[in-house]
C-alpha cells in the first residue's frame, strides 16, 4: 500500500474497525498528529534555510522571507568573507530594538537585528552583505489523496497511533485511547532521537504529559 493520504485513511479505518468512520474525521486525526509533532519540536525534517542579501544603504532583507517560516533559529553574515560572522546572539526583541535604535541612519557593518514583520538591522549596510537565515518551517496539511506525510514511512506506526488516539477521543472513548499512549511516547522518543538537530551527545526534553528525557547519541 502506498504511503499516501488516501491509503492512510483506509488503513486507519481498518485498524479502528469502523467501516462507517467519516473521511473528514480520519483526515483530521492524521493531520492533527502531524501538526502536533512538528509544531512542538525542532528537528531536521522541519529545519531549513534561506540565502538572502542586504543591499548597501538598506537595513532590511532584499528578498521576502519564505511563506513557510515559523521561527528564525540562526542568522549569519556569509559575505563578504572578511565580514562573515554569526549574528544569532545579536537578536534584540522588537520592543527593546525600538527603544535602543529609534532612528536607523548610520552606515556601519551589520550587527544587532530584530524580527517583527521581517528582519531589520540596527544600522544601514555599509556594503552589500550575504545573509543566511536558518529557520523552522511549517508543515502543510494533507489535503489531496496523493499527498505524502512529512513523517517518514519508517515511522508510520507513530503517525497511525497518534491518529487512532484522536479518533477514539473523538468517540469519547478515552480509556481505549489511553492504552496507546505509552507505545506512542516510545515511538516519539525514537523519532526525536533519529531526527533531532543535535548531532552529538546531549539531552532532549520531550514536551508533553510524559516529560520524558532521551539521550541523543
Amino acid at each position: 500500500m502506498a504511503y499516501q493520504f488516501s491509503e492512510l485513511k483506509t488503513k486507519l479505518r481498518t485498524q479502528i474497525g469502523d467501516g462507517s468512520l467519516d473521511s473528514t474525521v480520519m483526515g483530521d486525526a492524521i493531520n492533527y498528529t502531524i501538526q502536533s509533532i512538528f509544531n512542538t519540536i525542532e528537528i531536521t525534517l522541519n529545519s531549513t534555510y534561506q540565502a538572502n542579501t542586504v543591499a548597501t544603504g538598506a537595513n532590511t532583507l532584499t528578498t521576502a522571507l519564505p511563506d513557510d517560516l515559523q521561527r528564525i533559529t540562526a542568522l549569519y553574515i556569509t559575505s563578504p568573507s572578511s565580514q562573515a560572522t554569526d549574528l544569532t546572539e545579536c537578536f534584540v526583541t522588537n520592543k527593546e530594538f525600538r527603544k535602543a535604535f529609534p532612528v536607523v541612519d548610520q552606515s556601519n557593518p551589520l550587527k544587532y537585528w530584530t524580527f517583527f514583520t521581517g528582519v531589520e538591522f540596527s544600522t544601514l549596510a555599509d556594503q552589500d552583505y550575504g545573509v543566511r537565515i536558518e529557520y523552522i518551517k511549517s508543515v502543510p496539511l494533507l489535503t489531496a489523496d496523493a499527498d505524502v506525510p512529512a513523517i517518514p514511512q519508517s515511522f508510520e506506526e507513530l503517525l497511525m497511533l497518534g491518529a487512532k488516539m484522536r479518533v477514539y477521543e473523538q468517540k469519547e472513548d478515552f480509556d481505549y485511547a489511553g492504552q496507546f499512549q505509552t507505545k506512542y511516547g516510545d515511538l516519539l522518543e525514537a523519532f526525536l532521537t533519529r531526527y533531532s538537530t543535535r548531532q552529538v551527545d546531549g539531552q532532549f526534553v520531550m514536551p508533553g504529559p510524559r516529560q520524558s528525557i532521551t539521550r541523543i547519541r
